[in-house]
Parts: C-alpha cells; structure tokens; sequence
C-alpha cells in the first residue's frame, strides 16, 4: 500500500461573528430608550464620540447653568406644552402615560421634617427647597435669602448645608462643581485626579483634551478617561429624576405610520436619539509620535465609526422592514382587520433582501 500526501487550497465563505457585527445586531433590536441607554454608555467610555448639541434655551436656569450641556453629554428631554385655549379637547390615550415619581419637593420636605433642626433654620430649608430649579440648583443669591428672610448670610449657608446633606446627592448646588463635588464627597470620592478634575478642568474635558490633562498631571491616557468616566456617572441635572407639574412622559414608538391625502408614509422616530459625530481633536494626536495615544485613539476612533454606521444601519432596516409591511397590508390598513393578510418573515426578507432572522 503506497501513502501520498497532497497540499490543496480551497476557498470557503463563512459568516465570522465579529464584535462589531455583533454590535450592529443588538443595535436592530433596541428600541428607542435602550438605544439611548447604549448611546450614553459609549459617550462615557469613547471620548472621541461626542452629540451635535441642539441649542435649546432653558427658561428655569440662568446662563450659568447652559455650561451643562457643554460640559456633560446627555440627552436633553424635549417636552411640548399646549396653551391653546380651544374648547376641543384632545382625547387622552392613558397608555401612552408612564407612571412618575414623587415631586422633588415633596422628597426633600419628607427628609427636612424628620431632620431635628431649630424653627428659623427649618424655615430658611424650606425656602432653599421651594427655590430651587427644576434641575435641581439654587439660584438665589445667599445675600438675598438672608435680606428676604431676615437673617445672616451665615443662618442661611447653614441651612443650604442641611439641604445639601438630602439625597439626591448634589442637590441644591450653586453650580455644575458644587453638583459634582457634594456627589463625590457623599461618596467619598473626592479625591486625587478626579478632584483636580472636577475643581479646575471642567471645560477641557469638555473639550476633550485628555491627552493635555495626561501630560498636566504626568498619567497615562487610560488613567484620564478612567477618571473622566468617574465624573459622566455623576448626576449634573439631580433633581430631573423627579417629576414635576409639567413633567408628563410619553411612551415614544420607533416608527410610524401617517396616512397623508390616502398615502401611507413611513417616518422613523430618530428625535429622541442623539445624533453622534466624530471629536476632530484627536485627530492631531494620531499625526503625533505617542505610540501608546496613538494605539488607543485608533482604536476608540474604529469603535466610533462602526456605532455611528450601526446606528444609521438600524435606522435604514427599520424604514425598510416597515415600509414593506406597509405595502403588503394595504387593504388591512384602509378597510381594517377583516383585509389582514398571512404574512411571513420571509416574504419581508425577500422584499427587502435582507435575512429573516433580521426582520
């Protein structure tokens, strides 16, 4: 018997689930609010990816507080108000409520009154409480507190420190700072980089100069974000977790259905998710010859650029998947449930020409 060994090549394809596509498959299956969950996870962890901020002006806070919105990324809620006087009145889907918390207010009198505390102490806490934002800060002057109420400055910085003490932590804060620092020290956090960070460099985190802020303290790159990453989890807006008279939230679809002149009309609710863009700072820093920056800017830049072709994928298969829905049950949207068709997955695969494990 004669053995004969022979070397062939041969070309196979094979579908590899790499991080990535793994990714851009959870992404399709998110609706909008765990979408925004994910979003500001990877605002967090990535500091290449930053929101196109929508200037909205905030009637409740004074131009202190819009540094905010430059400083933390988050997602501000868009709420809309109906003044009309109009006798008709719009019928109300309970459904679309969700159900909300108590008032701030109520929340920090509940503590006040089971806090031992002098009457002219406790009616200088009372006053910081109804004074404060929607956001949770004080506004009000000290030295206007004190004239109003008859009192000294100092009565009324105790009171501000008795309020400060409630929980949320970081309530009742004259500024973003003050926000992050009684956060921190109720955590026993404020301490060491994040300290310096949170005292003097606000604004270049803002801006996104980490690699500065590595070289100012002589700590690597990871040591910045790490501490950045600290900061984000913080609250900057403590009181929004409360509800308010006008805080009424609705349950948001992911797409919807207009039937405009006997036409249907797909529209994907992307509103209420940010729309995410590239930080073109660290762009000078992959031209530089910091290896290690380099290496890490790469890599948070390929994750970046993959999240925002996920997210405008998703959006493209929504459109898709819906508007052949649409086609397919014509008759069941104009004449109703008695006109509904059998309908597959596959058949929505083939339309779209994607896989029916997609759909």
């Amino acid at each position: 018997m004669r053995m004969e060994f022979d070397l062939k090549l041969q070309q196979t394809q094979k579908l590899i689930m790499t991080p990535e596509l793994k990714q851009a498959i959870e992404i399709l299956q998110l609706n909008s609010l765990e979408l925004n969950a994910l979003i500001e996870q990877e605002l967090e962890t990535n500091p290449l990816l930053e929101k196109e901020e929508v200037i909205e002006e905030d009637i409740y806070e004074s131009n202190d507080f819009t540094e905010l919105a430059k400083y933390i990324r988050e997602t501000e809620e868009r709420m809309y108000y109906d003044d009309s006087d109009d006798e008709e009145i719009e019928e109300v889907n309970y459904e679309n409520f969700v159900s909300t918390k108590p008032s701030l207010t109520d929340h920090l009198l509940f503590q006040l009154h089971i806090t031992p505390v002098s009457p002219k102490i406790q009616k200088i806490c009372e006053y910081i409480i109804f004074s404060l934002s929607p956001s949770g800060y004080l506004r009000e002057d000290i030295k206007d507190i004190a004239e109003i109420l008859e009192c000294t400055e100092e009565e009324v910085l105790e009171g501000l420190s008795i309020v400060q003490s409630f929980d949320p932590p970081g309530i009742a804060a004259r500024n973003l700072q003050e926000c992050l620092k009684l956060q921190l020290l109720a955590q026993d956090s404020y301490k060491g980089i994040v300290k310096e960070l949170v005292d003097y460099h606000l604004e270049e985190i803002a801006e996104g100069k980490y690699s500065y802020l590595a070289k100012l303290y002589n700590i690597s790159l990871k040591e910045v974000q790490q501490a950045v990453d600290f900061i984000k989890k913080l609250n900057p807006k403590p009181g929004s977790s409360f509800s308010s008279t006008a805080d009424v939230r609705y349950i948001v679809p992911d797409v919807e259905v207009i039937k405009r002149e006997g036409e249907y009309f797909v529209i994907v609710n992307d509103s209420v998710t940010p729309k995410l863009k590239i930080n073109n700072y660290y762009h000078s820093i992959l031209n530089s010859h910091d290896e290690e920056a380099k290496k890490y800017i790469n890599s948070k830049l390929q994750s970046a650029m993959w999240l925002i072709k996920s997210l405008e994928s998703r959006k493209e298969t929504l459109y898709k998947v819906v508007k052949a829905i649409v086609e397919l049950q014509r008759d069941f949207l104009d004449k109703g449930i008695n006109y509904l068709k059998p309908m597959t997955q596959k058949q929505i695969a083939d339309i779209v020409g994607i896989h029916e494990s997609t759909v």
